[in-house]
């Protein structure tokens, strides 16, 4: 069976290590099947046992050719380097393989699961890390097992596979002791800082620009955004009040419009901390993942972020950001009040007024279809009212049928009336300009779900979203145009299942207590375990002496009987057969017997010393294995007597 299955580990540690590659997200799918394509030809080789030892320089001068073609291509050396690695061990799969050619396996493996580690840092990942390291384990067991079991005799033994995961076991819980008590260090290593986002275009996600023309159909993007923990003692779904503020999670504003793009605006002006309204504020901690641009989705009414000491200065499009990328979790502590989720400004200047009216002769679909729409209605928060209810008739899509359209708002207003939030924030602001209204568009998140197994709420790329802020009277209305199917177009499905909850669970407590385990924590851990200690009282009262006895001679026979192959005399050595005593006892000064001698090799040595007894002690010998082995010899105690009378008396001549 060894030797059966032995020949596929060189297959298996190279499949965890693709396996690996696939889940880092960073390859496009013709890559993924460049890398596949040498794996799968070499189990199929491997499986119907075909030779190609003669083609091997064909082989050889196909994997060069790659190599250049893969590199005049322009892909990166990173990328060719890791092709290329892919294309040499599918090359090693399908050529005849010697003992030399194992290790040279592993290494490639080795390296292509090393491009993985250096940026991936999630709880998947550790899965990933487990199974590879079994593979490779199981692989140098076998590469170390066949040489010497070539040199043994007799039946082929199997390699000690099953104890490959107490191997691994082992070494992990050496490096989870290592990872709790060695100082912090941090390289801040990432995929993105070298090797570009490969599917980074196309997905879901919140951006910091918003541009209708163009692209095609958006791809659900699962990646998590940030996680919202409510404080301890507080239960968001008995507390409608308390979540009301986090509906909408603002993250940069866009002012001014250039044919179908929207940008941020240098006139906006920065969004300042509010002071506390009506109400009791209310407090949580944001979870923000890393991510390129850095911005901060917030609800609205902020009044405090904490740590103070946190700079975060204030960008474009009124948004607050991290001052240099962050390569980890970052948590914060925010302050708002649910009662001021309107953005209150009392002035527009001139020039912010025209930036906020402003249209073109490209938006002229807006203009008719806001009086189509809206017929007579005044700039009042009810004609907002009215072209929002009007929006949502139209239908929610990812595939964006507007997109390549010479002019894509206008064949989303009269053509499709079907497209993303995008279409429809963008749309509703120029139908709000066109009536003199001043509006603009303001990219973040909605609310994500509430995971109670992990107690937060969990907000993905699949929640970015645009929405629409419109002036009145001194202050900023928030207008939502998009159907409210949004949520389950864009995550494609249903509601996360419970497994799906407890892994994002685990992911989360991975990030915290793993990912984040900061030199903070672990002297923190450290002094609760001196302070455990320190104030620790022995409180246990001992079992009376009967019942401790008693323990002890349980415990003592348990050893006894563990150990009994080392103090029990094996039953056909010749002190366990009574019959033999007598002879025992004669020549126990001069001949006694070995460790390990049975009945029969002690006898034959005692001939050894008195040729004239051979045959007697050989007549013995065979009548005390019957007595031994149970075919019960009634003659084996008298010729014991017998032998033991002959040699009373005769002394071993000493040499002269």
């Amino acid at each position: 069976m060894a030797v059966k299955w032995g020949r596929w580990l060189d297959h298996l540690h190279l499949w965890v290590a693709f396996g690996a590659c696939l889940s880092t997200g960073i390859y496009e799918p013709a890559e993924l099947l460049v890398m596949a394509t040498p794996l799968l030809a070499g189990g199929i080789v491997e499986g119907l046992r075909w030779d190609f030892g003669r083609q091997h320089r064909w082989l050889e001068a196909g994997a060069l050719v790659f190599f250049l073609g893969d590199l005049a291509r322009g892909g990166g050396v990173f990328y060719v380097a890791i092709h290329t690695l892919f294309v040499l061990a599918g090359v090693r799969l399908i050529l005849p393989r010697e003992p030399s050619h194992h290790p040279q396996l592993l290494l490639m493996s080795f390296l292509l699961f090393l491009t993985t580690a250096i940026g991936a840092n999630d709880f998947y990942f550790l899965m990933w890390t487990l199974a590879w390291s079994t593979a490779a384990t199981l692989a140098l067991v076998q590469q170390s097992w066949e040489p010497s079991a070539a040199l043994r005799r007799g039946a082929l033994s199997s390699p000690p596979y099953a104890k490959v995961p107490v191997w691994v076991g082992g070494a992990l819980l050496l490096g989870c002791g290592f990872f709790v008590i060695i100082p912090r260090l941090s390289l801040g290593l990432r995929p993105g800082a070298f090797l570009g986002a490969a599917q980074g275009l196309g997905r879901a996600g919140m951006s910091d620009r918003l541009d209708l023309a163009g692209a095609g159909p958006i791809e659900p993007n699962p990646e998590v955004a940030l996680r919202i923990l409510p404080p301890p003692g507080t239960d968001p779904l008995a507390q409608p009040e308390w979540v009301r503020g986090l509906l909408l999670l603002r993250g940069i504003t866009l002012e001014s419009i250039q044919g179908s793009r929207w940008d941020p605006s240098d006139l906006t002006p920065a969004s300042p901390l509010t002071s506390s309204g009506p109400g009791p504020d209310a407090t949580a901690e944001f979870l923000f993942s890393p991510s390129p641009r850095g911005i901060l989705a917030l609800p609205a009414g902020v009044t405090r972020l904490a740590p103070a000491e946190l700079v975060l200065p204030r960008g474009p499009g009124a948004s607050i950001r991290w001052r240099f990328q962050r390569e980890r979790t970052v948590p914060l502590t925010v302050t708002w009040n649910p009662a001021l989720p309107d953005r209150r400004e009392p002035y527009l200047s001139p020039r912010r007024l025209e930036l906020l009216t402003r249209m073109e002769p490209a938006h002229d679909a807006a203009r008719r279809a806001s009086f189509r729409l809206a017929p007579g209605i005044l700039p009042t928060p009810q004609l907002g009212q009215v072209l929002e209810s009007s929006l949502r008739r139209f239908t929610y899509t990812l595939d964006n049928p507007s997109g390549k359209a010479a002019n894509p708002l206008e064949d989303f207003l009269e053509r499709t009336q079907a497209g993303h939030c995008e279409y429809y924030a963008s749309a509703m602001a120029l139908m709000l300009r066109a009536r003199g209204v001043p509006a603009r568009v303001v990219n973040g998140y909605r609310l994500g779900t509430w995971i109670p197994e992990g107690g937060y709420f969990r907000v993905t790329q699949n929640e970015a979203h645009s929405w629409v802020e419109y002036w009145h009277e001194g202050r900023w209305w928030t207008s939502d145009p998009t159907p409210q199917g949004m949520a389950a177009a864009v995550s494609g499905a249903k509601e996360l299942g419970i497994m799906g909850r407890w892994l994002d669970a685990l992911s989360y407590r991975w990030e915290r207590y793993v990912v984040r385990f900061s030199d903070q924590d672990q002297q923190a851990g450290l002094s609760w375990l001196q302070e455990r200690i320190q104030g620790w009282q022995w409180r246990w009262k001992a079992p009376p002496a009967a019942v401790q006895w008693g323990l002890g001679v349980l415990v003592l026979a348990w050893l006894l009987w563990r150990t009994r192959g080392r103090w029990q005399v094996p039953a056909d050595s010749p002190g366990r057969i009574r019959a033999l005593h007598p002879l025992l006892r004669v020549t126990l000064a001069w001949a006694p017997p070995r460790p390990g001698d049975t009945a029969r090799s002690w006898l034959l040595r005692l001939s050894t010393l008195r040729p004239e007894r051979r045959g007697a002690l050989a007549t013995l010998a065979d009548a005390v294995d019957g007595l031994a082995y149970g075919a019960g010899n009634p003659a084996a105690s008298a010729l014991a007597k017998a032998e033991a009378a002959a040699w009373r008396g005769w002394k071993p001549i000493s040499p002269s």
